[in-house]
């Protein structure tokens, strides 16, 4: 992941996702039971941190963040012809005609990408405000030390296994659908599918889910990144979806695709959680 704020403890860790309106805290140990933390109205993100360490008696503890959207950004790029090094340095003056910020008030750092349909090197470059991310350094230092930063759907991938080269469907509350190509634990493309927060929704009956339209984005999805971007296709296919739509959905993806898909949340691990577990399996390679 990302060598923002990175350090080092021997303590068992903790990773927390800090999504849009609540925090998710999943333990090193098992059994690993997720923690919710809504935020309060106007309550700031480290704020609801601190509390949230206080709270579970985290002190002392590796802390792993996973960044949600809300702190965050991503461009896609042609690869300097540099040394990685070099490159690392060197994105803030890359990105400088890219963003609306001044590029001193930013973090940057990049992964590579699958080369172009012409061979071209990519990359993928994150950023974030600088004094955003700060804030919640300054927030949990006296408690407990961020051994790594990262974001949400880097942390994803590192619920796949190395050797697996799957195609992951997300629904986070509050958020559209996103489908990610992941090879070797490495993002390879995203896309997001519009149209289906009725997925979050508890009081419509799951019968009443018409999902041809979802299957036909999920077709279209895959021939871009497979006919455009010239990717593999993905031979394994993961769901983080609502538990109760989760089996209509495998059924239906089943039917079309002729394809089992798997579920990486379960009844202790809600899909929205799932970025502070990919977080604490990071270095698990």
């Amino acid at each position: 992941m990302f060598k923002w704020f990175k350090s080092a403890r021997s303590t068992t860790a903790v990773g927390v996702y800090l999504a849009q309106g609540a925090l998710y805290g999943v333990e090193e140990q098992y059994p690993q039971q997720v923690v919710e933390r809504p935020l309060a109205g106007g309550e700031q993100p480290a704020a609801a941190l601190a509390a949230l360490i206080e709270a579970q008696q985290w002190q002392g503890r590796r802390l792993r963040l996973a960044l949600g959207r809300p702190f965050y950004r991503q461009v896609q790029l042609d690869k300097p012809a540099m040394p990685d090094d070099e490159l690392a340095q060197a994105l803030p003056w890359c990105m400088r005609e890219l963003v609306d910020e001044p590029v001193e008030q930013l973090l940057f750092d990049y992964i590579d990408l699958p080369a172009g349909p012409q061979g071209t090197e990519r990359i993928a470059v994150y950023y974030s405000r600088r004094a955003q991310l700060a804030e919640l350094v300054r927030a949990v230092s006296p408690l407990c030390e961020i051994e790594t930063m990262g974001v949400d759907e880097l942390a994803m991938c590192n619920l796949l296994a190395p050797e697996q080269r799957g195609l992951v469907l997300h629904k986070v509350p509050g958020q559209e659908l996103t489908m990610t190509f992941v090879h070797q634990r490495q993002w390879h493309f995203s896309r997001t599918i519009r149209g289906f927060q009725a997925l979050d929704d508890d009081t419509m009956a799951v019968d009443q889910f018409v999902f041809d339209n979802l299957l036909l984005e999920l077709q279209r999805s895959i021939d871009y990144a497979t006919g455009q971007l010239k990717l593999n296709a993905p031979n394994q296919w993961f769901l983080a979806l609502p538990a109760r739509v989760t089996p209509a959905v495998q059924t239906a993806i089943g039917q079309v695709f002729d394809i089992q898909p798997d579920s990486l949340s379960n009844e202790h691990l809600s899909p929205v959680s799932l970025p502070a577990l990919g977080m604490l399996r990071e270095d698990s390679l």
